[in-house]
């Protein structure tokens, strides 16, 4: 019996032994499972992070991409692209053309004010042929030399008073509005001297210029005050143009070509310093007032209606009012106040007129400043 109770216990021994070696393997093995879901956990984290500053890492590369292009004299230097600074273009210096672009601006204004500042500067009115960036007085002197030499092929054609005829109102992406150019043997041999003129100031600066000449007379464009997003304007609405779309510009003498500086001051008439100009030998009959253009501000008449009808009435009044104070002389109202020999109830009738009138004006006023402030 004992020798079975021992046989027994040490049975139960190794039962017990065998069944915490089991708990431990177990304890081991959720020890290792959750040791590996941790790394998991872990590896995750640190490939999402290395995938985020891929993603950064290729978006910077994007902008330098931009900032950056090949040079067309070494195939393995990389140049940055710098703003143009320069352009050659023709002035459009007709006043016509000038007083008809100032209506447009006007009746657009009159629709949508916040465009005041993307308004292109009546005097600087241009067609621009080709743009690029030159660093120093070396690099102007050779354009000077180089758009001398490419508008001498052209100088006989437009030597014949050739002309460019605007009309019609369109825009590039709802962004740029502009006046067309009509297509024509003139435009043509413009947009050839503008090839020409691109090509020839890449081979001046290494960099590629402005792809492709589009003929425009810039009016407005949205570019020009980028504060106008935050007030809910990022395009410009058809409805502020398009009762005047067909509108006809007038003609241009094409009687020259000219190489401007974008950065340096105005000259005395505003329009854009000019650094070198090949002119044609052409007669124009354009007249040279610019009084109703270019010396005036633009004038906005906005619809009254409503309340804004009422307050300018309120102050024609007013101003009626006033007028009539002051015809009446120091003499007049000396003889109402100081004449002894007036009949008293003339002299009160008087009075009472200048009250009342005295009355009305500061209703008016008290009035016209409350829907002021209301408003």
């Amino acid at each position: 019996m004992d020798n079975q109770d021992s046989v027994i216990y040490e049975e139960l021994s190794m039962l017990n032994i065998l069944l915490e070696d089991d708990n431990e393997s177990k304890s081991s093995g959720e020890s290792q499972c959750s040791q590996k879901r941790k790394a998991s956990d872990d590896l995750n984290d640190t490939s999402c992070k290395q995938r985020k500053k891929d993603k950064s890492v290729k978006s910077n590369h994007k902008r330098r991409k931009k900032k950056y292009k090949t040079s067309t004299c070494d195939p393995n230097e990389r140049k940055m692209i710098l703003r143009p600074n320069y352009f050659v273009g023709i002035q459009v210096s007709n006043p016509e053309i000038h007083q008809v672009v100032k209506m447009v601006q006007e009746v657009i204004l009159s629709k949508e004010p916040a465009l005041r500042t993307t308004l292109s500067s009546i005097p600087t009115l241009h067609i621009t042929l080709a743009a690029t960036h030159l660093r120093d007085i070396e690099h102007v002197n050779r354009a000077a030399e180089m758009v001398e030499k490419c508008v001498s092929d052209y100088k006989e054609f437009f030597s014949k008073s050739t002309s460019l005829h605007f009309s019609g109102l369109h825009t590039f992406g709802d962004k740029v509005l502009f006046a067309g150019i009509q297509q024509g043997d003139v435009l043509e041999e413009v947009a050839l001297m503008a090839k020409d003129l691109e090509v020839s100031f890449q081979e001046l600066t290494g960099f590629a210029t402005k792809k492709g000449f589009k003929p425009h007379l810039t009016i407005l464009k949205l570019s020009k005050d980028l504060r106008l997003r935050k007030k809910g304007i990022s395009k410009i609405s058809s409805n502020l143009y398009s009762d005047i779309s067909n509108t006809v510009f007038g003609t241009q003498t094409v009687k020259g070509i000219q190489l401007l500086s974008m950065n340096k001051p105005k000259d005395e008439n505003g329009y854009y310093f000019c650094s070198h100009q090949v002119t044609f030998d052409v007669s124009c009959s354009e007249s040279n007032d610019h009084t109703e253009c270019c010396k005036k501000p633009l004038s906005v008449k906005p619809e009254l209606k409503n309340v804004s009808d009422l307050k300018q009435t309120l102050k024609e009044d007013k101003n009626i009012i006033k007028r009539r104070f002051h015809s009446l002389s120091m003499a007049g109202l000396s003889s109402v106040f100081g004449s002894a020999n007036e009949p008293p109830v003339q002299r009160d009738s008087l009075l009472k007129t200048l009250l009342i009138i005295g009355a009305v004006t500061g209703a008016i006023i008290a009035i016209v400043r409350g829907m002021s402030s209301n408003k």
